[in-house]
């Protein structure tokens, strides 16, 4: 023990005082406010004596090892960078190393300080010493970025000649850094020498550089099938040397990669899949017998995990995929990290055969109510995916169960309102059914006392799941669909819940008078500011469809035409114009009328944000003489940023050709012009 002691802090002595003092104290540290208060008064010590010159090497290395600690709580250390440099300097090999640690743990590629280490790598790599040129290596992957991978790249690949393995192995470590920072260079010949090297050390760190090519370039690696296949045939009957294995399970992290690889080359390629077949075979049969051994069942598992993933990758086998559809079934049957490796797999099942990842889907349904939060999602998941007509009702009852449970998380309400609402457009049986859910969903969402719980403080915009039921019912005709949404926007006039956005957005499209519309202009001072722009949109298309606002909403909203904010203020004014117009229901016959109609007023009322300009008039006559629009509802927002220019929107017509530019903005949508097949289009003023 005193012999490691010596060698961390280099003394014959031992830890010196301070160091110990310095230790107790973070260990002493009860919080992390009495941990900050240790650190920072240590980190102004040694500010001042960096400063000041220093007696000896192992004072210096002690205040080095300091600095690894600082760094590993998570301060800032980088004050100790010059020294640390200055250390790695040295001809001792001890304080050599330290100085590279403490480097490569405080400098990024891209910092400046990094540059002043490169003519120390390249003496040391130059060297006759094999630690020397070992350190140098490990630090050049961490320290050299895109700027001097160049004044490297000559020495590297020298060393991928070298006697000793280790520096070969550390070399191959090297080229794959620098593929990853400079991935546009690739030396083929070079990766080659390392893959055939005849150490199994440096032929396995050649295979992260083959996963990261053939990942990008498959189609150029394929022709390697046969050498990828014969090493993990090789690895999986045990020829590699013992030091190589995990508790008597042969190189697993090595046939990780190489499964990966298989992944990648087997895509949408028939011919190879067929060829990788028997080795895929033999890595599950192998895998599955070491699973009964206690010590390697771990590395097992993650092979068996892996080779699984890769033959869901491939060209479809269907003996292959038989073999992974027992797997999955013992996963799901096994302990939770066995359960969770079973539903990602079943995922992916599912996406790639259907048929065969429904039948699991029943047995999904215990896994929602998990008391691990990460299997509920993985379930979740594999619902999104695998569900089909025939499971729909059960998969959207449990799920809504789910949702309804107040201990359920945030994370897993989004995914779960997201998964319900994907199914339900998918698989629904008719669009009222589907409206019908969305519905349940938010009535949940509204009475699950959850951290998704709307509050006044929060109510600034709309759900997801609102934005979804609205943007469906707006394209969907059904009459039914409509029967539930008046229902629905009947029964919801608090303001702090999310239906009242429902609420206001259907009382425009689908209510028969202004007593609604009544009720919520009372509430005007407790609403949002987005809810009083949506309740100013919903009047405008109320009006269209009813007339005149009555006397009393009249002199309420009159006030809102000199609001500071630009959208409301022109909601405002094209609501008192319209109810200004006579018979406006009568005027209002085609989108087309009530669009050039509302500009044209607008165009005319002072502070209305338009100009009565030459080019804005000929805009008007243009869009009267070419407008020819569809019957579809249109939503008449106003889309104006708070500050900055006005915004101007080119309308597309149907071919594709722009229509006459206008500053003034249609705020949901933009309606399509219609222009006849033989009229020229005319472009943009």
């Amino acid at each position: 023990m005193k012999n490691v002691e010596q060698m961390i802090i280099g003394s014959p002595n031992g830890h010196s005082p301070t160091f110990k003092k310095f230790i107790k104290d973070i260990a002493d540290s009860k919080t992390k406010y009495e941990e900050s208060l240790v650190m920072q008064s240590e980190v102004e010590s040694l500010k001042k004596e960096i400063k000041t010159p220093y007696a000896n090497s192992a004072v210096q290395h002690e205040r080095l090892v300091k600095l690894i600690y600082i760094h590993m709580l998570g301060y800032d250390a980088t004050f100790g960078v010059i020294d640390a440099i200055k250390f790695a300097q040295q001809s001792s090999l001890f304080y050599k190393r330290v100085g590279y640690l403490v480097s490569s743990l405080l400098l990024n590629p891209g910092r400046e300080e990094s540059l002043l280490l490169c003519c120390s790598l390249q003496k040391d790599l130059a060297s006759d010493s094999v630690v020397e040129q070992s350190m140098a290596l490990t630090a050049i992957c961490q320290l050299m970025g895109k700027d001097t991978i160049s004044a490297f790249l000559p020495t590297i690949i020298k060393k991928l000649s070298h006697p000793k393995e280790i520096i070969r192995k550390k070399a191959v470590d090297v080229l794959y850094q620098f593929l990853c920072e400079m991935p546009e260079q690739t030396h083929d010949d070079r990766y080659m020498k390392a893959l055939c090297d005849p150490d199994a050390g440096v032929m396995i760190s050649a295979l992260p550089i083959y996963l990261k090519l053939c990942k990008e370039q498959p189609a150029k690696y394929r022709h390697m099938n046969k050498a990828f296949t014969d090493i993990l045939i090789q690895i999986v009957e045990g020829r590699l040397h013992n030091s190589f294995n995990y508790h008597t399970f042969p190189a697993p992290w090595a046939q990780v990669y190489l499964l990966q690889i298989f992944q990648f080359l087997g895509s949408n390629d028939k011919l190879l899949s067929e060829e990788m077949s028997h080795v895929l075979h033999l890595v599950i049969a192998r895998a599955s017998g070491k699973m009964t051994t206690p010590q390697a069942s771990d590395a097992a598992v993650a092979v068996l995990y892996q080779v699984c993933q890769t033959i869901l990758s491939i060209y479809p086998n269907q003996d292959l995929i038989l073999l992974v559809t027992r797997k999955i079934d013992e996963f799901l049957n096994s302990s939770s990290n066995k359960i969770y490796l079973g539903l990602q797999l079943l995922e992916k099942l599912c996406e790639r055969q259907p048929s065969i990842g429904g039948a699991f889907i029943p047995q999904v349904y215990q896994y929602i109510s998990h008391q691990c939060t990460m299997i509920q999602g993985a379930a979740i998941k594999v619902l999104r995916v695998g569900v089909s007509s025939p499971t729909l009702s059960d998969a959207t009852r449990v799920l809504l169960e789910l949702l309804s449970d107040p201990s359920c998380s945030k994370e897993l309400e989004d995914l779960c309102c997201t998964t319900l609402a994907e199914i339900g457009r998918k698989h629904a049986p008719s669009p009222a059914w589907y409206v019908e859910l969305l519905l349940k969903i938010l009535g949940i969402r509204s009475s699950t006392p959850s951290s998704l719980t709307v509050t006044p403080s929060s109510l600034s915009s709309p759900s997801p799941i609102l934005n979804t039921l609205i943007n469906y019912c707006t394209t969907t005709v059904d009459s039914e669909v409509k029967a539930l949404i008046q229902t629905a926007a009947q029964q919801n006039d608090d303001v702090n819940s999310q239906k009242s956005w429902l609420s206001i957005w259907a009382l425009g499209r689908y209510d028969p008078d202004f007593e609604r519309a009544t009720v919520w202009v009372n509430k005007l001072e407790s609403l949002s500011e987005n809810q009083i722009k949506w309740l100013l949109d919903s009047l405008v298309v109320l009006v269209t469809r009813l007339g005149a606002l009555p006397k009393p909403l009249f002199s309420l909203l009159e006030p809102y035409t000199n609001s500071p904010s630009p959208i409301i203020r022109q909601l405002a004014i094209e609501l008192v114009n319209l109810s200004n117009l006579p018979n406006v229901t009568s005027l209002f016959n085609s989108q087309a009328d009530m669009l050039s109609i509302l500009i044209e007023q607008l165009s005319t009322t002072p502070d209305s944000g338009l100009e009565n300009t030459t080019a804005h008039k000929q805009f008007l006559a243009k869009f009267r003489k070419r407008a020819n629009f569809p019957t579809e509802k249109v939503e008449f927002h106003h889309d104006i940023q708070e500050e900055g220019p006005k915004q101007r929107v080119n309308v597309p017509t149907k071919d594709g050709t722009p229509a006459p530019t206008a500053t003034w903005v249609s705020y949901h949508e933009h309606i399509p012009e219609e222009a006849s097949a033989n009229e020229k289009p005319e472009p943009p003023l």
